[in-house]
């Protein structure tokens, strides 16, 4: 009944005040097909988490980041996840997440960030920020939902995205994903995709 209603489900007044305020935030999926682009490893963390309905993008190279390999280095990978690795510049971040947003066949993003040196924290957060908000003018939203690793400095990138429209949470892949989760079952429940 829950399910089919689109109630969300929390298993701890924690997670209820988290997913009250984050899935306010987070956009609606149109599908359930979801990316993940990562800055190191995160796959296995963010695949355990996801709902059995939802989809996890194959790797299907004519599929949906098919203009991946362009813009990422060549011992990184185009598959899904998307590894950009931890070495490269901010603008890969960019050109990566703009793919995924322009992709009508990509309904949600999920991101995961490690600190380095060539991509700070603050940048990166104010890179996706941005990018966000240009594919936001072209009449493009979906849900982003974002993980922070790394030293302090993430807690303030985080709050960051978090203030403009981008679900992000330091130092915790589960929570992040379950609000995506959660999202997508609401949606699914409430009859909108």
């Amino acid at each position: 009944m829950f399910n089919q209603s689109g109630v969300i489900r929390a298993r701890s007044l924690r997670d209820m005040l988290e997913f009250a305020a984050a899935c306010r935030c987070c956009r609606t999926p149109k599908g359930e097909n979801v990316v993940i682009i990562r800055g190191g490893r995160f796959r296995r963390a963010v695949v355990g988490c996801l709902h059995r309905q939802q989809t996890v993008a194959d790797d299907d190279p004519a599929g949906p980041r098919c203009g991946v390999p362009q813009i990422h280095p060549p011992f990184g990978a185009a598959g899904n996840p998307v590894d950009i690795t931890g070495g490269e510049p901010p603008i890969t971040y960019v050109n990566t997440v703009k793919l995924g947003l322009e992709d009508p066949r990509i309904h949600a993003l999920i991101l995961g960030y490690w600190h380095t040196i060539v991509t700070p924290p603050m940048v990166f957060a104010k890179n996706m920020v941005e990018v966000k908000n240009a594919m936001k003018a072209k009449g493009i939203e979906k849900p982003i939902v974002a993980s922070l690793a790394g030293d302090i400095e993430v807690e303030e990138a985080a709050d960051y995205l978090y203030q403009n429209g981008i679900v992000a949470y330091a130092y915790s892949t589960e929570i992040p994903v379950a609000v995506a989760r959660r999202k997508y079952k609401w949606a699914r429940g409430a009859g909108l995709l």
